[in-house]
C-alpha cells in the first residue's frame, strides 16, 4: 500500500526540544544559508511536491486512509539514562537520546492491546535530513533480524509482556550523523488474515553520532585511554609562544554543553555538505573545517583577525573557552569577532568532539607560511645589514592546528589514523579557504600527492629559510640557507596529564637522516624540484660570533653581539641590532630601536656591540600579544662571512592564582578568588578577568578598575555557578593594555543539588 512508505518529517502536532532550541536559535538553513537558493541548487520545499512523487521524497506522520487500527503504540521507553550511559553521552546537556553509531541500545513498546508475534510485526524506521530518501540513506527502515550483526542496521525482540514489548536496536556503522525522527510501523493480520497498519513517531529527535568505540566506524580510536582524551575530555592545554618559552593556554571545549552540539549541526547545515555524506568523517572535517572561519568570501564563525585593533569585539586573547563562541554565533547568525589560529583550532575541536570524531589541537612552533608552494621561505636584508621586514616571507612564532583520527577509504593503505587540518583562514584553495585534512604519515614520507592540501602543511614544517641581501637597484644575492628552522617542538596536550607531548617525530624526520633526506627530495617533485639557490662560497669563517640576549622579569631587555677574531690578520664587522614590535605571526608592527657600528677587530681579540632596551621605552608601545623581536646582522668586509640570527623576546608572564571558596553545588553560586602580582616595573592598566568551566550557567567578566602598581597584588572575587554535576576545571584568564594570555586553572568538584 502507497501509505507506507510515506512520513511528514514536519509533523504540525509535535514540538520537540529539538524544535525548540532551533525556533530559540531560528531557522537554522534559511538564516545560515539565505533563503534564495534557486537557480543555484534544488530547492526542494516539502509543499511543493505532487501527488504521483510523495512516495518518492517524504515520509508523513501518520498512514492515509479509514481508522483501522487494532494495535497501536501507546508509548515509548527510549530508556534514554541507560542507554546514554552506555553509548558514553550521559555528559551531553541535550536530555534527548543521544546515540553512537554501530553500537545497540534497547528501548520499549507499550501498545493499547496485547502484542503477539505470530500475528503483529514491526517495522522501526529512522529519518534524517532535508529531503528524506530512502536510496541516500536518509530513510532507514529496521527490519527485525534473528541475530543482529555488528555495526548493521537491525533490531530483536528481546521481550514479551502482554503489551509491553522490549527491543534492541543496533544502527550502522556508517550511519548519517545528526538528527534523526524516529517512526514505528504496526501491521496487525486479523482474523480474516487482512492487515491493519498504524504508524506512530516519537515526540523527541534522537541523535546518532560517530563512535570512535565502534571496530566497524571509521573514526575507531583503539586505546581507551586516547578515546577519553579526544572525545571526551571538556578542558584542554594548547601551546603557544615560542621555541624555548613556552607559553600554555588552558581551553574550555566543553563538547557536552547544549550549544556546542546544535552548533555542530548548525555549522553542518551552513556548509552544505550532502545529507548521505554526513557519514564520512573526511567529508565532515573537511566541510565543517572550512566554516570554522568566517570571512567575506565564505562566512562561518570567527572572524580572524590579527591587527591588534579589537574594539569592536572580544580579542582573541580574552576567551576562555568555546561555548561563549558558539552560543554568540548561533545567536546572532554572524561570524564572532574575533579570533587567531588557536582560536580557530580550539573551536573546531569542540565541534569535532560534539560529534564524536577524535580531535586534538596541534601547535608548530616556528611555522613556515608558504603561500606559493616553493617550499622556500626568504627573508632580506639591505647590503648595511638592515632588516628588508616589510618584503620577507613569514616564519610565525607557533601555529595551531589540528588533527583528527579516521580512515582514509580514499587512500592506499597505510594512511589511517591522524589527519591534519587547519581551520584558520591563511591561503584560498579551489575558492575556499581551506586546508585538509591530510594524512600525517604522508606528510612525513613527503607523498604530498596524497591529498588534501598537503604541500601546504608540508612547508609549514620543513620548509628552508633563504636570506638575500637586496642593493638599491633591486638585486638579490642569496648569503645563506638553512633547512633546519621550522617545524620545531610540535605539540599537543599529553593523554591523561595537563604536559606537552612532542609529536614532532610523526610530522618529520630527524634532520640530515637518510629517511629525511629521501621524504623531502620526494616532496620537491610534487613542488616543482628544489629552489634552493647557489650560495657564494665564503672565503673564510675566522671570525666567531656569539648573539647573547637576556629579558628581565621587569621587563627591561639587554643584547650583545660578542665576536672573536680567531685570525692573525685584523679583521673589519659592520654589525647591525634593531628591536622590533611583532607579532606572533611575524608581521612588524613598528620600530623600536637599533644601534650599529663598524667595528675593527685586532688580531685574537674580542670586541661586542649592545642595545638595550628598557621596558617603558617600548610596553605602551607594542599591542598586548606583541613582543619584542630582535635582528641581528653582522658581516666581516674581508671575506663576506656573514652572521644573520632573528629572536623574539616576551615578557615572563605572572601567576594567576585561583581558589575556590565554599562548596560548589548544581544551581548555587559560590565564590573563586583570583589574586595576581604585577611583576613588572610599569602599572598595569585597563586589566580585565574573564573566567569560564563546562557547564557554568554563564561565564564571568570582571573589569578591574584602576591600574596595578609594580609588585602591587590584586584579589578579586568571581561568582560561578553550574548546570550540572562532576569534577570540573574552572578556567581564568587576565589581560590588559601591556600584557595578556595570563591564565589560571583550578579544579571544582560540583555536588548535585540534594534538595531540589
Amino acid at each position: 500500500m502507497m501509505h507506507k512508505e510515506k512520513y511528514d518529517v514536519n509533523p504540525q502536532s509535535r514540538t520537540t526540544l529539538g524544535e525548540r532550541l532551533s525556533s530559540y536559535y531560528g531557522n537554522l538553513r534559511s538564516m545560515l544559508l539565505g533563503g534564495v537558493l534557486s537557480g543555484r541548487r534544488s530547492t526542494y520545499q516539502m509543499e511543493e511536491e505532487s501527488k504521483d512523487d510523495t512516495h518518492l521524497t517524504s515520509f508523513r506522520q501518520e498512514a492515509e486512509g479509514p481508522e483501522e487500527v487494532v494495535l497501536k503504540p501507546k508509548s515509548i521507553d527510549l530508556q534514554r539514562t541507560i542507554n546514554r550511559a552506555a553509548h558514553k553521552t550521559s555528559e551531553y546537556e541535550i536530555p534527548n537520546l543521544i546515540v553512537r553509531r554501530g553500537q545497540s541500545f534497547e528501548i520499549s513498546i507499550t501498545f493499547d492491546g496485547q502484542f503477539s508475534e505470530d500475528n503483529d510485526s514491526l517495522v522501526l524506521t529512522f529519518v534524517t535530513g532535508r529531503r528524506p530518501l530512502q536510496s541516500k540513506g536518509t530513510v532507514v527502515p529496521v527490519t527485525k533480524e534473528r541475530e543482529l550483526k555488528r555495526g548493521k542496521w537491525g533490531y530483536q525482540i528481546t521481550g514479551v509482556d502482554e503489551r509491553k514489548v522490549s527491543i534492541k536496536i543496533c544502527t550502522g556503522a556508517d550511519a548519517i550523523v545528526g538528527k534523526y525522527q524516529f517512526f514505528v510501523d504496526t501491521v496487525h493480520i486479523a482474523n480474516d488474515g487482512e492487515k491493519k497498519t498504524s504508524r506512530y513517531c516519537h515526540p523527541d529527535d534522537v541523535f546518532i553520532l560517530f563512535n570512535p568505540w565502534c571496530q566497524d566506524d571509521q573514526v575507531y580510536l583503539e586505546d581507551e585511554s586516547s578515546r577519553e582524551e579526544y572525545v571526551l575530555k571538556e578542558t584542554g592545554r594548547i601551546w603557544m609562544g615560542t621555541v624555548g618559552k613556552f607559553c600554555v593556554r588552558p581551553w574550555n571545549f566543553a563538547q557536552f554543553d547544549d550549544v556546542c552540539l546544535m552548533a555542530a549541526l548548525s555549522i553542518m547545515e551552513k556548509s552544505e555538505l550532502g545529507d548521505p555524506a554526513r557519514g564520512n568523517p573526511l567529508l565532515v572535517v573537511r566541510s565543517l573545517s572550512k566554516i570554522i572561519n568566517n570571512t567575506e568570501r565564505d562566512g562561518g564563525v570567527l572572524v580572524g583577525n590579527w591587527s591588534g585593533k579589537y574594539d569592536d569585539g572580544m580579542a582573541p586573547y580574552a576567551w576562555n573557552g568555546s561555548t561563549a563562541i558558539l552560543e554568540e554565533f548561533l545567536k546572532k547568525r554572524k561570524g564572532v569577532k574575533f579570533g587567531q589560529c588557536w582560536t580557530f583550532a580550539a573551536v573546531a575541536t569542540s565541534v569535532f568532539r560534539a560529534l564524536g570524531i577524535p580531535t586534538r589541537c596541534v601547535t608548530n612552533f616556528r611555522s613556515a607560511h608558504d603561500s606559493d608552494f616553493s617550499v622556500q621561505i626568504d627573508n632580506f636584508w639591505t647590503t648595511d645589514g638592515k632588516p628588508r621586514k616589510a618584503m620577507n616571507d613569514t616564519i610565525w612564532d607557533f601555529h595551531v592546528w589540528n588533527e583528527s583520527w579516521f580512515k582514509r577509504n580514499d587512500l592506499p593503505d597505510g594512511y589511517d589514523g591522524w589527519q591534519a587540518f587547519d581551520p584558520t583562514p591563511q591561503e584560498c584553495y579551489e575558492g575556499v579557504f581551506t586546508c585538509g585534512p591530510s594524512s600525517v604519515r604522508a606528510l612525513k614520507e613527503g607523498n604530498l600527492y596524497l591529498g588534501y592540501d598537503a604541500k601546504f602543511l608540508f612547508a609549514e614544517v620543513n620548509g628552508y629559510c633563504v636570506n638575500w641581501t637586496v642593493n638599491a637597484d633591486g638585486q638579490m644575492m642569496p648569503i645563506t640557507a638553512n633547512r633546519n628552522v621550522v617545524g620545531k617542538n610540535i605539540s599537543t596536550k599529553a593523554v591523561n596529564t595537563i604536559s606537552r607531548d612532542d609529536i614532532t617525530s610523526s610530522y618529520k624526520y630527524s634532520h640530515g637522516t637518510a629517511e629525511y633526506n629521501s621524504a623531502i627530495e620526494r616532496a620537491e617533485k610534487f613542488c616543482g624540484g628544489s629552489m634552493i639557490p647557489d650560495i657564494a662560497e665564503k672565503m673564510s669563517s675566522d671570525v666567531e660570533f656569539g648573539f647573547v640576549g637576556t629579558m628581565e622579569k621587569t621587563g627591561d631587555l639587554d643584547i650583545t653581539l660578542k665576536m672573536k677574531n680567531s685570525c692573525d690578520e685584523t679583521r673589519i664587522v659592520d654589525g647591525y641590532i634593531s628591536a622590533a614590535s611583532v607579532k606572533y605571526t611575524a608581521i612588524v608592527s613598528n620600530d623600536l630601536k637599533d644601534s650599529n657600528a663598524t667595528t675593527i677587530i685586532e688580531p685574537n681579540t674580542e670586541n661586542s656591540i649592545s642595545l638595550s632596551l628598557k621596558t617603558s621605552e617600548y610596553i605602551n608601545q607594542i599591542d598586548p600579544d606583541s613582543h619584542v623581536t630582535i635582528y641581528v646582522m653582522a658581516k666581516v668586509k674581508e671575506t663576506n662571512q656573514c652572521f644573520i640570527r632573528r629572536k623574539v623576546f616576551s615578557i615572563d608572564l605572572p601567576n594567576l592564582e585561583l581558589k575556590a571558596d565554599g562548596t560548589a553545588v548544581v544551581g548555587k553560586a559560590f565564590d573563586v578568588v583570583i589574586k595576581l602580582t604585577n611583576p613588572l616595573s610599569v602599572p598595569l592598566t585597563n586589566a580585565h578577568i574573564n573566567i569560564e568551566a563546562p557547564g557554568m550557567q554563564k561565564g564571568g567578566t570582571l573589569k578591574i578598575k584602576k591600574s596595578i602598581a609594580p609588585n602591587e597584588e590584586i584579589r578579586e572575587t568571581i561568582q560561578v555557578k553550574y548546570r550540572r554535576p562532576g569534577r570540573r576545571e574552572v578556567i581564568a584568564c587576565f589581560y590588559c593594555k601591556q600584557i595578556c594570555n595570563v591564565t589560571g586553572v583550578i579544579e571544582v568538584d560540583v555536588l548535585p543539588d540534594t534538595k531540589s
